[in-house]
């Protein structure tokens, strides 16, 4: 029998102390900043290769190399730093070349780093990205390249207004990327919650400028002058129109009464079709595919909107008018964490790989094939419910032969007609995302590219779920032994009156087959269809990676989100001080990830009389509640004491099948009253549909619970 063995998250931050060997009353000669001597042997043995000595370390105000790290503005030269021919030699050190060497490493590093916000600083930024912002009466004009204009306007070192203009809108007004790329880069300029102005960064501001600028450089007459940003536009505007068309199959089969019918619509095609394309999330422009959302029924009421009552055109053009927004947004807590494809574009050679196309019609006006009875894929279509979609292949984009100069041009390769450009698209995964390596590889070979070599042994555990701690299949455990992960969640309970109490669940993952896996971070495409045919393989393993996560691993305390509250639970356990255990044991190897969940049954005598949610990560709002109510019409106790356990299997767009239970009365063997075999289908998948409802296996036990003693 395998040996459990025990992981723990005990990562230790070791500091590194600055001292120096003189004496606190011996003068130093050697220029100093803060509490840093620059001519101390101590300080000097930390400059090792490349800074990294420097990890922790924070430069104060200091201006390296031109760049404001605070707002004093001084330039270090190595003889600022007090490091001469002399005191090198003194110290027994290395020599001044080597010595000059590492200290102009560290002084390029950071150079690169764009400081604190600040006119100053900005301009520096702008200054090393190639751009000449040009100064106006009350603000400043930033080109970036021939495709956005962004216009700053101060009020001292405080930014008070950003315009973005420009960048797709181009190409496609109605992506709407000016307006909310305004929003963001607004929010890169102003202190994240909870920093105070002064520490405010140009990091994240410096991130989406650098990657307009890049966009814009590919697309520049050196590199042939096809313009990435078109290119990625009319990607877009494709996927655009496949969206809105089945947003609508989706409010057809809908009722007008239907709460939220706009969000909800939204939702389904974004979790089981083909993706919601967006422009500019969080805190990064650029345009997106979106494909997974956590807990996508679960809509926050702060933004939720019942739909309007009128009827016809009117009542069409209210509706979308109030549901333009997006609920998951405006809610800074983490309930609807949302997984993207950024849609982007790379240096490639065309010989090696398509190209990119400029091209509005990657599908066809019509979007779906009309039905032919001679086609297999067709058929399969049918009996799978989904759309033959009538995707397009555009024509090649050649590049502008360029103006004859001379004599030599019947030489210059370059000049020839009908080149393509070097350039490729390529989706980049936001999270990036674990999948066994046997997926990792299927995906890469799906649009037609060979995976990267890389031979480091890599696991589900130690990249999702322990990614601070060698990994077990380094550690040489991976197969050898069951891996456990354990795990203490705290569950908030309140009673019919009101009063709150912590419950706690020791929580154990159990994994008997390590399979090796990897982080899937970019992949190519040629074509839009290879996104969308891979979407549901990248569901399973987003449900998959998600929901063990919020069990299992290890982060710093986040706010109280709003997660479902299951309904009222006996804790007999909880009213003893003794933690209840739930085992979990996963097996992640293709074609689908499968959870096996193991819980204490609960004695039938205990009244119904609290309410829980799971704790850090949960809040306990009443009417999400309602969400896992009804679920179960009848349930049947298959033993007063024996643990409930029920496996399920994560399918392609993560539809969730339970293979076995025994928490509700299945349909008998030789059952011939088709009524009651189809109740009795339908309560295992309501079984299904409270994980998926939930998203979090303390809940979804909780609710387990209560319905084996709720009659």
């Amino acid at each position: 029998m395998a040996t459990p063995t025990p992981s723990s998250n005990t990562a230790q931050k070791h500091l590194p102390v600055f001292s120096s060997p003189a004496p606190r009353g011996t003068p130093h000669t050697g220029a100093t900043t803060g509490m840093m001597n620059y001519d101390s042997p101590a300080m000097l043995n930390m400059l090792s290769e490349g800074g990294g000595g420097l990890g922790g370390v924070n430069m104060g105000g200091v201006n390296m190399g031109g760049v404001n790290m605070g707002g004093v503005n001084m330039d270090i030269s190595l003889s600022q730093l007090g490091i001469t021919s002399a005191s090198a030699s003194a110290m027994g050190r290395a020599d001044d070349a080597e010595r000059t060497r590492r200290l102009h490493n560290i002084i390029d590093t950071l150079k690169q780093k764009p400081g604190r916000v600040s006119v100053e600083n900005v301009l520096a930024l702008c200054t090393r990205l190639g751009i000449e912002p040009h100064k106006e009466p009350h603000s400043y004009l930033v080109p970036i390249g021939e495709s956005n204009l962004l216009e700053i306007f101060f009020q001292g070192d405080e930014v008070e207004k950003v315009d973005l203009q420009g960048g797709f809108d181009n190409h496609n007004e109605s992506i709407g990327f000016g307006a909310s790329g305004t929003k963001i880069i607004y929010r890169n300029l102003q202190p994240l919650p909870g920093q105070s102005k002064i520490n405010a960064t140009l990091e994240r501001f410096a991130h989406n400028l650098e990657k307009l600028v890049t966009l814009d450089k590919l697309g520049s007459p050196k590199n042939g002058g096809v313009s990435c940003y078109e290119a990625i536009a009319g990607v877009y505007t494709s996927l655009q129109k496949l969206f809105e068309h089945e947003k609508k199959m989706a409010l057809a089969v809908m009722d007008e009464d239907t709460p939220n019918r706009f969000h909800r619509a939204e939702r389904e095609v974004l979790c089981k079709k083909s993706g919601r394309p967006r422009p500019n999330i969080g805190d990064r422009l650029g345009l997106n595919l979106e494909y997974w959302m956590d807990r996508r029924h679960i809509i926050p009421k702060s933004r939720a909107k019942a739909t309007s009552s009128e009827k016809g055109k009117e009542k069409m053009d209210i509706d979308t008018q109030e549901q333009s927004g997006y609920p998951e947004d405006d809610d800074d807590l983490p309930t609807n964490t949302v997984y993207s494809l950024a849609l982007e574009c790379e240096h490639s050679p065309s010989t090696l790989y398509t190209p990119i196309r400029i091209s509005d019609d990657w599908i066809s006006d019509t979007i779906e094939k009309p039905v032919d009875a001679n086609d297999a894929n067709a058929l399969d279509n049918i009996i799978l419910n989904t759309l033959s979609l009538d995707w397009q292949e555009p024509k090649p984009t050649f590049l502008e032969p360029p103006a004859p100069s001379g004599d030599d041009d019947a030489m210059n390769l370059d000049a020839d007609p009908g080149r393509l450009p070097n350039l490729r698209f390529i989706a980049k995964f936001n999270p990036p995302l674990v999948v066994p390596i046997t997926t990792y590889i299927s995906l890469h070979q799906s649009v037609g590219v060979e995976p990267p070599q890389d031979f480091t042994a890599t696991t589900f555990v130690g990249l999702a779920l322990r990614p601070n701690e060698l990994d077990p299949a380094i550690t040489g455990t991976a197969g050898a032994t069951t891996h456990e992960i354990r795990s203490t969640r705290a569950t908030l309970v309140r009673d019919l009156d009101g009063n709150e109490k912590d419950i706690t669940h020791n929580l154990s993952l159990y994994v008997p087959k390590m399979e090796y896996s990897r982080r899937l971070e970019s992949l190519p495409f040629a074509h839009p269809k290879q996104l969308v045919e891979m979407l549901p393989i990248l569901r399973q393993y987003a449900f998959t990676t998600s929901l063990l996560q919020t069990s299992f691993l290890e982060t710093e305390p986040k706010k109280l989100a709003e997660l479902p509250t299951p309904p009222s639970t006996p804790d007999a356990d909880a009213e003893d001080g003794v933690p209840l255990q739930f085992d979990v044991n996963l097996s992640y190897t293709p074609p689908a990830p499968r959870f096996t969940i193991h819980i204490p049954h609960p004695s039938s005598s205990f009244p119904s009389n609290t309410q829980t949610s799971t704790r850090p990560d949960a809040a306990t709002p009443a009417s999400i509640s309602e969400l896992l109510s009804g679920l179960l019409s009848d349930s049947n106790n298959t033993g007063p004491h024996a643990p409930l356990s029920v496996t399920l299997d994560v399918h392609a767009n993560a539809e969730l099948v339970v293979s076995e239970q025994n928490v509700v009365e299945g349909a008998r063997p030789g059952e011939e009253d088709l009524e009651k075999a189809q109740q009795a289908a339908d309560r295992v998948k309501r079984v299904a549909q409270a994980l998926e409802v939930s998203g979090d296996l303390g809940v979804w036990g909780e609710w387990l619970r209560r319905e084996v003693v709720r009659q």
